[in-house]
């Protein structure tokens, strides 16, 4: 998953859009180089989820400083503040659309994967279950039970499914855990990085994608 340009993270059912945004969060804080996260949010979006903030990012591994927000009221604006964003290259850029509104066509996907494509950026498309898209990937994201000790808060954790996969076969479903300190995922079956690889690859080109 790291390297590729655009990758869309679409909630399972509803209740599961703060799953979405907090899977977004990890590859964000696990991809972020010096131009740091832009998130742009549809107000839809903030209004179901809220806003980021920044005591909770700085715990997420994320640096507020490093980290802007843009609210758009309109469809049409959150793309086109997405687009620019993308234009800052190495940039992160996560798009937060609500879930009423009308779909977006395979046109708006392209024009985020190429913004992103030329500038060496990253796209992580957080938006509803849809047919067209242009994206590299495609996970369906629920939350998943902690892992903790009765009475104790376990780090986030995720039940995710690569849906599209235009690198290689789609299909897998594991559990994630963030770990903040390491700004890594970890599959919580294997106790492993996700982004490790051995010296001749990942050893599970699948599941490497998502570290």
């Amino acid at each position: 998953m790291a390297g590729a340009p655009l990758h869309e993270l679409c909630p399972a059912e509803a209740g599961a859009e703060p799953a979405a945004m907090g899977l977004a969060l990890g590859l964000a804080a696990a991809w972020a180089g010096r131009p740091g996260v832009v998130w742009v949010g549809e107000e839809g979006a903030f209004a179901e989820t809220g806003a980021p903030h920044p005591p909770g990012l700085a715990q997420f591994g994320l640096d507020p400083g490093q980290f802007i927000v843009v609210r758009a009221s309109r469809r049409e604006d959150c793309l086109w503040a997405a687009e620019q964003a993308l234009s800052a290259r190495g940039a992160v850029v996560v798009c937060a659309l609500a879930a009423g509104g009308k779909p977006l066509d395979l046109k708006a996907t392209r024009r985020l994967l190429l913004f992103a494509e030329r500038n060496g950026s990253t796209c992580l498309l957080v938006r509803p279950l849809a047919d067209a898209s242009a994206a590299w990937t495609r996970w369906r994201v629920s939350p998943a039970p902690s892992d903790a000790e009765a009475r104790e808060l376990g780090p986030p954790a995720y039940a995710i499914e690569l849906m599209r996969n235009r690198a290689g076969p789609a299909g897998s479903r594991f559990t994630i855990e963030w770990n903040a300190h390491a700004r890594a995922f970890r599959e919580r079956d294997l106790a492993r990085d996700l982004s490790a690889a051995s010296e001749d690859g990942p050893a599970d080109p699948i599941r490497a994608r998502v570290g």
